[in-house]
């Protein structure tokens, strides 16, 4: 009976893409993945609105459905918050979660696919119209962008460019990100086309994951690249991992996310105007690291570097490093953005 459906998909439904994309397709809804099932509808199809995390970032959307159907969620990928909406919840899950934010008002546990397809016939809602739901995608974007910067590169025009280099090459590259502020703009920004196409830890959201992430993922798959965007705190966590990566002469770029400072824990800390205890430190010289290590090292201070370190990093054969002044100003800006 709903009119206005939004689906949301899990990674669960990474295993089920051509049933989630039918689905999709079929309801002609707004879809939000969490950052794990990025890609299993890719983020060009046009009713991907934004990501889902359980914070404020999909309140406009959801806030106007009718109906949320989860599908393949595990509660895990959420942020520890209260869930905050009143409206019925359809789960479709492969199974019974003990502990969840929320009760729905109908589970169904099973084999996904068979219940995906069960459902996509019953026709598209009629609540949605197609501009509303693009106006939506505009909006959670525009409260991302960081806007002017005072110094280096802005983290989410860092993220564009590499996306737009990598496009320019006719690569898609498997996208690895660290825990920290820089992984908003990785999220957002970072097109995604397949399930799996966007690697990230998540609940406990561990540091120093996105190099040893990328590694793995390039000797998994040596014909495809991988992209590694992880800040400097936890790169300085796993910097042993560049010989690694050289030793095996693993395809990844390493772009970091250089602020001098753990940006996350930094802004957690204004916001509750606490003296910035344990967080900042002079930048790194992670080029000069690389280099050392055995590998290609590059620098970039502003946006024609980083294009200029692109093209360098994409054409070399073997792992090469990009050193990413960024300005941590907006920072603060996304974080209420995505998590309210």
């Amino acid at each position: 009976g709903a009119s206005k459906p939004v689906v949301i998909v899990g990674m669960e439904a990474r295993r089920h893409a051509a049933a989630v994309r039918r689905f999709a397709a079929a309801l002609d809804v707004p879809v939000l993945p969490t950052y794990k099932a990025k890609g299993v509808v890719p983020d060009s199809d046009p009713r991907v609105t934004g990501v889902f995390t359980g914070g404020e970032q999909e309140a406009d959307c959801v806030g106007q459905a009718d109906l949320i159907v989860l599908v393949g969620l595990d509660p895990v990928e959420l942020i520890l918050q209260p869930w905050r909406y009143r409206i019925p919840v359809l789960e479709l899950s492969a199974v019974r979660y003990p502990v969840h934010y929320v009760t729905p008002e109908v589970s169904v546990f099973g084999p996904l696919e068979a219940a995906l397809d069960a459902l996509a016939p019953r026709g598209a809602a009629t609540g949605w119209a197609p501009e509303a739901v693009t106006a939506l995608r505009a909006g959670v974007l525009d409260k991302l962008s960081y806007g002017p910067v005072a110094e280096g590169v802005a983290p989410d025009r860092a993220v564009l460019r590499a996306a737009h280099a990598y496009g320019r090459h006719g690569v898609a590259p498997r996208v690895t990100v660290d825990a920290g502020a820089h992984m908003f703009s990785a999220t957002a920004f970072f097109p995604c086309g397949g399930p799996g196409d966007l690697l990230i830890s998540n609940g406990l959201a561990t540091m120093a994951f996105a190099l040893p992430a990328a590694i793995a993922a390039a000797l998994d798959d040596p014909s495809r690249p991988a992209l590694c965007l992880t800040g400097d705190g936890g790169l300085l966590m796993c910097l042993g991992e560049l010989v690694t990566a050289v030793q095996q002469r693993a395809r990844i770029v390493v772009m970091v996310f250089n602020d001098g400072a753990l940006s996350l824990i930094d802004v957690k800390q204004q916001s509750r105007t606490l003296p910035p205890r344990g967080v900042r430190w002079p930048r790194t010289d992670f080029a000069t690291a690389m280099r050392g290590c055995g590998g290609l090292g590059l620098v970039a201070r502003d946006e024609a570097e980083l294009d200029a370190a692109l093209e360098t990093a994409l054409r070399a054969d073997g792992p090469a490093l990009i050193d990413v002044h960024v300005d941590p100003a907006g920072y603060g800006r996304q974080l209420k953005a995505m998590r309210g």
